[in-house]
């Protein structure tokens, strides 16, 4: 009964988190993050990775099960105050895998130096050839690098998590 609950008050946490703009400190937002995952014992065995962009933070990376990965959105939740939104997107899956990453590190600066010209707002994480982008933008900004990420090869996904200026 403990784990249904669970959902529904984080949900209430991040949904009651301030929506407006606001300076934030990212690389203390990550610093808490960091220092909460690796003081959980059932975090250790995942593999997380930690972004915060304007207090948006992104965790990628893998998680073993779906209660590992429920359990680094409540240690997240529970690290910092600073935090605006939490984007969990850990894929949960049977064996930790990180062959892809020389792969995604060309990819991440194939995409920085496609969309450099188009915006220095936009932050790029790139996990097993699924692509995050992030940053303060206008939407057509987001539209703009959206679709120029969309013709890299080797981008599998794309995925959004822009704060709009307009």
């Amino acid at each position: 009964m403990a784990m249904r609950v669970l959902p529904f008050l984080l949900t209430i946490l991040l949904l009651s988190l301030p929506a407006v703009a606001q300076d934030v400190d990212d690389a203390a937002i990550v610093s808490r993050v960091e220092r909460a995952i690796a003081n959980d014992e059932t975090l250790t065995d995942a593999d997380i990775h930690i972004t915060s962009v304007n207090g948006y933070v992104l965790l990628t990376g893998q998680a073993l099960n779906a209660d590992q990965k429920q359990q680094a959105s409540i240690a997240v939740a529970f690290a910092t105050d600073a935090m605006r939104r939490l984007i969990n997107e850990l894929a949960v899956v049977d064996t930790i895998d990180t062959s892809f990453q020389n792969s995604d590190a060309a990819l991440t600066d194939s995409i920085n130096t496609a969309i450099s010209d188009l915006t220095e707002q936009t932050t790029v994480v790139v996990h097993d050839g699924t692509v995050h982008l992030l940053g303060r933008v206008s939407r057509e900004q987001g539209n703009t690098v959206a679709q120029a990420v969309s013709k890299i090869a080797g981008v599998k996904t794309i995925r959004l998590s822009f704060e709009f200026t307009d």
